[in-house]
């Protein structure tokens, strides 16, 4: 199989993409499952235990700031519970359950979607959904008004576009039995 200088840099800039992405998610995942170990580090504590305190810890921290946003919108079209003093219902803050479950659900995605780059099994599906998943962040944190970490989160979806990009050329060729597309 000969193989010309394009079709090597293709495989090559792939190839790093791939790496690159797959770690990426795979610490990023990593830092939020263990994320009380490195905020206060615990005595003997068993792992399932430390595993919850982690994601209530990240997802109560990374929260907070949206409470103050248009995000934290309440809930009043639903038989709601009355409070036990007024007797009145209470609005519940819908935006807030909505992303607590998301930053709940981050760790996990990341990790799938480490694995999925790294072992090439639903490469490009993963690809495109991380960089979904990092516009998703990016516009999460513009809404409190971190626009660092926004600028960050939109320059790592678009190397991940442009390694899509680059690495559909090499889709078609000969060295695409390398993924498990």
């Amino acid at each position: 199989m000969t193989q010309g200088y394009r079709d090597r840099e293709k495989f090559w800039i792939a190839l790093t993409v791939r790496v690159a992405f797959g770690f990426m998610f795979l610490i990023a995942a990593l830092n939020i499952f263990t994320y009380s170990d490195k905020k206060n580090p615990p005595p003997d504590t068993p792992r399932s235990e430390l595993l919850q305190k982690s994601l209530t810890s990240f997802a109560t921290d990374l929260s907070t700031p949206y409470k103050n946003t248009w995000v934290n919108f309440k809930w009043k079209w639903w038989p709601l519970e009355p409070d036990e003093k007024t007797q009145r219902p209470v609005a519940r803050d819908l935006g807030m359950s909505a992303v607590t479950w998301f930053l709940y659900a981050m760790p996990f995605i990341f990790t799938i979607l480490g694995f999925c780059i790294l072992s090439g099994v639903g490469l490009y599906p993963a690809l495109r959904c991380g960089s979904i998943y990092l516009v998703i962040l990016g516009l999460g944190k513009y809404a409190i008004g971190d626009s660092a970490t926004t600028a960050q989160d939109f320059l790592y979806a678009a190397f991940i576009c442009v390694g899509l990009y680059m690495s559909s050329g090499y889709r078609d060729s000969k060295l695409a039995d390398l993924s498990f597309e």
